[in-house]
């Protein structure tokens, strides 16, 4: 087959990711979640003793499902499994929320260092537009353009910072919270 008509035939597929949740992880207003446990170690890190840490497939597997889901639809993560007791139902569940807590914990650091970042860069793209407009009878214009990059780019970098970069990282955290307010339910068979 020519390769120009694959091409014609992939543009014509059509994906909603929201027609998909709808279809498969919708109930009664909730996104559900389905997460198959043979056993509850297998919630966990492989060598993890104490079971404190999500093994990075439930991780993955929950995240990837829950970036598809508006944030304003709750979630349920909806453990399947055999029969376990109460306590080990809440150790289970505080697992799943201390490690969507910890990613919120790591996304807010991460906004913060970036507002420090972008002060800094607007602190020396103010001082070398100064030292630029300043200086510029005295320097030759090879220095002066050289400044007026350097000066340019710093502002650019810390502009960049506050909208692009910040908006994803909200974005992110949102889904996060999602997931840290989901309710855990269990489904034994």
């Amino acid at each position: 087959m020519d390769t120009r008509n694959v091409r014609r035939k992939n543009r014509k597929i059509k994906f909603s990711e929201d027609q998909y949740i709808e279809k498969y992880y919708m109930q009664n207003g909730k996104a559900v979640i389905p997460l198959q446990l043979d056993k509850p170690s297998d919630l966990y890190m492989k060598h993890d003793y104490k079971q404190m840490q999500l093994s990075d497939s439930v991780c993955k597997y929950i995240e990837e499902i829950a970036y598809m889901v508006p944030v304003n639809i709750d979630v349920v993560i909806e453990v399947h499994c055999n029969k376990i007791d109460e306590e080990t139902q809440e150790r289970m569940k505080r697992a799943i929320r201390n490690n969507f807590g910890m990613e919120i914990d790591d996304i807010e650091y991460d906004i913060k260092l970036q507002n420090n970042k972008s002060f800094l860069l607007l602190i020396i793209g103010v001082l070398i537009l100064t030292a630029n407009i300043l200086l510029d009878p005295y320097i030759s214009s090879i220095a002066s353009n050289f400044l007026s990059v350097v000066w340019w780019v710093a502002i650019w970098d810390m502009i960049e910072y506050q909208t692009l970069d910040k908006a994803d990282y909200k974005w992110e955290r949102l889904n996060y919270q999602q997931l840290y307010d989901a309710e855990i339910t269990f489904k034994f068979e």
